[in-house]
């Protein structure tokens, strides 16, 4: 035991500055596991070990190693940092390249209880996902997949219509069917993702925060109510350190994103390339 204490410590006490991404994935486990050590017995030393983990794990994330169970261990971290926003804004982050991953769905739903709501608890409410559950997101070949029945389905109907038995009529209707069910499929998620790069996520990180009517403190609240720490919204419009956000209600105000050296909104930007 005390062997295994000494490697961890040796693990976690340097970081390269030019680390690969292996190395960077073993200190970044390293400080997890030393944390989830330490969680029950020195709870503020652990805290420090996740914050180290999710520093290590967006590290990998910048240097092009995004994916599903990267950003399900970099909210992991956050979390248990006790960095709600970061932890949410990961999981959906993780969510959007795996949106079937049921891991990052169950993690999300777990963070999003942590929300505080002031009375009466709708305002900033979690946004209802509108995917239907039966619909999983497609993997890039559905576009060929959905041209190729087309082409099945037109064959068989020149087919039918030569021999006229009615097993190719049925095959050529059936052809025919399954690419117009992948092209809707495929419709609704490019319509999705012009969504999502038109207007994306934003979370709030810090607790109170009015939502304005323009961009000052000069302006009106537009509601009396304030958001909490872990809200999410989607950017509509950004007008120096503040923008205009939209929650999964329809409300619209403006908030600060920066001021006096103090994030308030953290926005998804856009991956990396790697």
């Amino acid at each position: 035991m005390v062997g295994a204490s000494v490697l961890i410590g040796l693990v976690l006490s340097v970081t390269p500055a030019e680390a690969s991404p292996d190395e960077l994935r073993v200190q970044a486990e390293a400080a997890f596991e030393a944390g989830v050590q330490q969680v029950a017995t020195a709870p503020d030393e652990a805290r420090q070990h996740f914050v180290r983990a999710a520093r290590l794990y967006d590290q990998l994330r910048t240097q092009g190693s995004a994916n599903a169970a990267l950003y399900c261990n970099l909210g992991n971290a956050y979390f248990l940092a006790n960095d709600l926003p970061h932890a949410i804004l990961a999981y959906r982050q993780g969510l959007r390249l795996a949106p079937n991953d049921h891991e990052l769905r169950r993690n999300l739903a777990y963070a999003r209880e942590e929300v505080k709501f002031p009375p009466p608890g709708v305002l900033g409410r979690a946004p209802v996902d509108h995917r239907p559950p039966w619909l999983p997101r497609l993997p890039a070949w559905a576009l060929f997949a959905a041209l190729a029945l087309y082409s099945l389905g037109c064959l068989a109907a020149m087919r039918w219509w030569m021999v006229r038995r009615g097993r190719w009529l049925l095959a050529a209707g059936g052809a025919l069917a399954g690419a117009g069910l992948l092209q809707g499929a495929l419709l609704y998620e490019m319509q999705e993702d012009r969504q999502v790069q038109r207007y994306p996520l934003v979370v709030i990180a810090e607790d109170g925060v009015l939502m304005r009517r323009g961009n000052g403190l000069t302006y009106e609240a537009r509601y009396q109510t304030t958001l909490n720490r872990g809200v999410e919204g989607r950017l509509l419009f950004q007008r120096g350190n503040w923008v205009q956000i939209e929650l999964s209600g329809g409300e619209v105000g403006w908030v600060p994103r920066q001021m006096d050296n103090k994030t308030y909104v953290l926005v998804d930007e856009p991956e990396p390339s790697p």
